[in-house]
């Protein structure tokens, strides 16, 4: 009769255990997602919002938050950031109420303001979940510029049609965008079109 006992138990605790990373990173997401659309989420109350919605998907996903990122990840502001992270790039595609929000703030900025425009020499790429790429000016100064939508001359980045060194021409506009390793809103400079000098 005890060996049943510690079998059932044993089986139990394999069963709460048993998401993938990528798995749970899908499932609080996924929790975080409806939990936000239930809540009315506005620009204003965006931030408490997806703090309360993740806090209850890491509660009913403990275990496996446990096994993936350790005990008490709310006090670890590393682990927290990582998972965190992983939510809103996942929201990001996955979740209209979420998308919906961040284009509106990027439409926002758009409108205000006018294109800016850049001169120089790309002399890096950058590809990780974005592609970014730096240009340096005549005068020394640098500008990390960041690709996110298609636009008609997108190929001469995407691929890889201009070089390192090679002069060009940007144009872009200045959009407040969410970073989930900071949990602060940043200014991203979104290129808009790109010439080859």
């Amino acid at each position: 009769m005890k060996k049943i006992i510690v079998l059932l138990l044993a089986t139990q605790v394999l069963f709460a255990q048993k998401l993938t990373k990528e798995e749970l990173i899908d499932k609080i997401s996924e929790n975080t997602c409806n939990c936000t659309t239930e809540k009315g989420i506005t620009q204003e109350n965006m931030d408490i919002t997806l703090g309360v919605c993740i806090l209850e998907s890491i509660t009913k996903y403990e275990k496996d938050v446990e096994k993936h990122f350790g005990k008490n990840i709310i006090a670890d502001e590393e682990k927290m950031g990582e998972l965190a992270e992983g939510v809103g790039a996942k929201m990001a595609f996955t979740c209209p109420a979420f998308l919906e929000i961040i284009m509106k703030m990027g439409e926002g900025e758009f409108e205000e303001e006018e294109l800016l425009y850049i001169d120089g020499k790309i002399t890096a790429t950058q590809l990780e979940q974005f592609l970014t790429f730096t240009i340096k000016e005549e005068s020394g100064k640098s500008h990390t510029v960041l690709l996110l939508e298609e636009f008609e001359n997108s190929y001469l980045i995407t691929d890889s049609v201009i070089k390192p060194k090679d002069k060009v021409k940007v144009s872009y506009y200045e959009a407040d965008l969410y970073d989930a390793k900071t949990k602060k809103f940043v200014t991203f400079k979104v290129v808009q079109d790109i010439i080859k000098e």
